[in-house]
């Protein structure tokens, strides 16, 4: 089975900011649609809490979310302790159906560049 990844630069480093809505896709979001989100995470600094997942050094964070809105799809941390300098990279979007039909193969994955399946 394929999956179409949605976000459109997968292998971009995207700065994140405490607090901060941050774009990492140029796709809008269907209103109401589950996703399933995975990206690679370099946290330095400090740590931090994306989706109630803590972080203090680089790890692969995925989270199912629901859209609320037809805007980008966006991530935002808040600092759990320290001054942390946050990125992320080899992004993965996927709606949640698609990640349900394939989560073996996505789960085994154990290194992702997010290029190498069809682009949204």
């Amino acid at each position: 089975m394929m999956v179409t990844n949605l976000c459109t630069r997968p292998s971009s480093t995207i700065t994140l900011q405490a607090g901060v809505w941050t774009p990492i896709t140029t796709v809008p979001n269907v209103d109401g649609t589950k996703y399933w989100v995975s990206a690679y995470v370099n946290v330095t600094g400090g740590t931090i809490s994306v989706y109630g997942i803590d972080v203090s050094a680089s790890q692969r964070v995925s989270y199912q979310v629901t859209a609320v809105n037809s805007g980008v799809m966006s991530m935002s941390y808040s600092v759990v302790s320290g001054n942390p300098t946050v990125t992320v990279t080899s992004m993965l979007i996927c709606t949640w159906a698609e990640y349900q039909a394939n989560k073996t193969l996505l789960d085994g994955i154990g290194y992702f560049d997010g290029d190498s399946m069809p682009l949204a």
